[in-house]
């Protein structure tokens, strides 16, 4: 009898994940980060997603902003749309910053520390490690759909 292999697919994404709490509306948001981290944030076409326990995919706000000299980009991600949330736990979570390939010179700490110092906004935490699996399945889906709305 032959034997059998079993083939383990490994995916480590490339993204640096930061939690927002705030009730202000994306356009907003994107106004503030763009005044206090001298960024320009840019809206991209909606991501869509199946949320958990969902029969049709939600449509979620996302905005766009590069650093060619670092090739870093930034991601703003609305967590909650009228067809559910990317992401239930941590609660009440608003918005996901996404820095895809975050360069050594960014600081994350200090990045969080100018972040919380904008106003209304109620929370800025590290969420590398509280997205677990699922985190990775979005990190996945999310690469698939941005090499669609960046070309």
């Amino acid at each position: 009898m032959a034997k059998k292999l079993k083939l383990e697919v490994s995916y480590r994404p490339e993204f640096r994940a930061t939690g927002l709490f705030t009730a202000q509306k994306d356009y907003r948001l994107c106004w503030l980060l763009n005044q206090h981290l001298h960024i320009d944030l840019q809206r991209l076409p909606d991501f869509e997603y199946l949320c958990l326990n969902q029969s049709t995919p939600g449509h979620f706000a996302v905005y766009h902003y590069e650093l060619p000299e670092l090739m870093m980009r930034y991601f703003l991600v609305c967590n909650k749309s009228s067809e559910g949330v990317l992401f239930g736990e941590p609660k009440n979570l608003d918005y996901l910053l996404l820095l895809k390939q975050p360069s050594d010179q960014l600081q994350l700490d200090n990045l969080i520390t100018k972040i919380r110092k904008v106003p209304m906004m109620q929370a800025v935490f590290d969420l590398d490690e509280k997205l677990g699996k699922r985190g990775n399945a979005f990190f996945y889906d999310f690469e698939m759909y941005l090499g669609e709305a960046l070309k």
